[in-house]
């Protein structure tokens, strides 16, 4: 478990350094100069060395300071963001106000509302922090009063976030991914890259593209750790909404979700008719839209890419009518579908790579109409990897240059 700083220290170091002074940023925090002094030493401990020297002119900030200092000034921004969004939605006499949101706000405030908003409840967010639940309660209860808005609404047994609650508890995930991301880059600092980076993926890219960066990340830090995510587009953007992962990788969106996300394309991808070895079609040289409508389908969800593009061509040629169709987002469900049987898919070439080689399944010869989609990766606007995310996805890149 990380051990986040304690943010009014945050806010101290943030001061001193803007002031030049120690003495008056601790003037501006409300706290004595002792009790400054050894505020900074706590930060200099947790974060593994000097993050500023006095000098008679001043202060000189550390390259470990102007790292901490850097995020530290994030995390404040989060919170004065959260604020002037929130601040509208408020109704007088409740509570101080989101405007005190950056002085009263506290690490376990932050951590309990980022625990709800991942598990859905106190009981399992107590779990995820290995807390009693009534200690997480209590720090959720805090903050609501502190921002004088309602962040929760139901019943105690259906308990959820209402939007300014979903608004504020965005915040503070990012917040916390802020501080984690501080410590992980002092690490780099001092020449250790053993940090961690979080992806989600999509299905366009599992098979090919996230393997081959893989291939080449990983070997050149062995020590570092990946942890990857997959589910539907809506699961993955709220995930990259709330700091759970550090990049979204697949089929690009006009739209990218209800908050500030950036799209950047990587390469197109086409689409292909897949059938399994031996399937009856594969004898003929070329294959009309006819002969498709004779077979059962196993195709992506609803409004996926995927089915965006298809969807016009088999309501055109009566695609699918006849028989049942299977839905599914599952690659692995699809693969097996198809070489048990005899129905049909649409999917990316590269999603079948390996079980052509193998001789297991194949693309039909025939003639589909545009079905180019962009492929690529999605940020939070504003982001600021570490150096391994940054490395991570100069990878992708190159992975998408050749292998994509």
């Amino acid at each position: 478990m990380t051990a986040y700083p304690n943010l009014r220290h945050i806010r101290l170091l943030k001061h001193a350094i803007a002031l030049n002074s120690l003495s008056k940023a601790a003037d501006v925090v409300g706290i004595s100069q002792p009790a400054a002094s050894q505020a900074i030493a706590g930060l200099e401990e947790q974060f593994g060395g000097l993050l500023f020297e006095r000098r008679p002119g001043g202060i000189y900030v550390t390259p470990r300071g102007h790292i901490t200092a850097a995020r530290a000034e994030r995390v404040l921004d989060l919170l004065r963001q959260a604020a002037e969004t929130l601040g509208n939605q408020r109704r007088a006499g409740r509570g101080p106000g989101p405007e005190v949101l950056e002085t009263h706000t506290t690490i376990a405030h932050l951590r309990a509302l980022s625990a709800f908003a991942r598990t859905g409840s106190f009981a399992a967010a107590a779990r995820a922090l290995d807390q009693a639940e009534p200690s997480v309660q209590r720090a959720a209860r805090e903050i609501e009063r502190i921002a004088g808005l309602t962040l929760f609404e139901g019943r105690p047994r259906t308990v959820r976030l209402t939007k300014a609650g979903l608004a504020l508890a965005s915040s503070a995930s990012l917040a916390l991914k802020e501080l984690e991301s501080a410590y992980q880059e002092v690490g780099e600092l001092d020449g250790r890259f053993d940090g961690h980076v979080a992806i989600g993926i999509l299905p366009l890219v599992r098979t090919r593209v996230i393997p081959l960066t893989l291939s080449g990340w990983c070997s050149r830090r062995p020590q570092a750790s990946i942890e990857m995510h997959d589910g539907s587009y809506d699961v993955m953007i709220h995930a990259l909404a709330l700091g759970e992962i550090d990049m979204l990788v697949g089929a690009l969106r006009e739209s990218p979700g209800p908050r500030g996300f950036v799209q950047e394309m990587l390469f197109e991808d086409g689409l292909v008719i897949v059938a399994r070895a031996g399937h009856p079609l594969l004898a003929k040289a070329q294959v009309a839209p006819a002969d498709l409508a004779a077979y059962p389908w196993v195709l992506p969800r609803k409004g996926t890419p995927t089915r965006t593009i298809f969807d016009p061509f088999a309501a055109e040629h009566g695609i699918g009518e006849a028989f049942g169709l299977v839905e599914t987002g599952s690659l692995v469900a699809i693969r097996g579908i198809l070489m048990e049987s005899d129905r049909l898919a649409v999917l990316s070439p590269s999603q079948i790579v390996y079980e052509r080689t193998a001789g297991l399944l194949a693309a039909l010869p025939v003639d589909l109409p545009a079905t180019q989609r962009p492929i690529g990766v999605t940020t939070r606007q504003g982001w600021m990897p570490t150096a391994l995310q940054a490395e991570f996805l100069d990878d992708l890149r190159q992975a998408c240059r050749t292998g994509g």
